[in-house]
């Protein structure tokens, strides 16, 4: 059973989906692959899931565009589901690679293109 934050935070984000400028489609892949990220992790307070639900579908929502005109992908709802879904996870990978190396080495990552030397 879904805790009474999460259902509360996909029937808000729901509702505004009916807004005019809002892409519903994108708004409701994130939503949903948000709703994923905050169910499959556990021991997280309200708060927490809240925090999270709402960080992951503003990813998703905001990167749907960039993945549907770079990939293959041409459904805003699956862009933003996929974009939604992973980005927690690759972001607290970056975190914790910007925290292990120096300074020196983050340049040296984005002055070459993203190549390690």
């Amino acid at each position: 059973m879904t805790e009474p934050t999460t259902t509360a935070t996909v029937a808000g984000l729901s509702a505004i989906s009916l807004l005019p400028f809002i892409n519903g489609n994108a708004l409701l892949g994130a939503v949903l692959g948000a709703a994923f990220i905050a169910t499959y992790e556990k021991d997280l307070t309200a708060w927490q899931r809240l925090r999270t639900m709402l960080l992951s579908t503003g990813i998703g929502y905001l990167l749907a565009p960039e993945i549907t005109s770079r990939t293959l992908v041409t459904s805003d709802a699956t862009a933003a589901l996929i974009t939604s879904t992973f980005s927690l996870f690759i972001l607290v990978k970056a975190v914790d690679w910007v925290k292990k190396v120096r300074l020196s080495e983050i340049w040296k990552v984005f002055k070459n293109g993203g190549q390690h030397d």
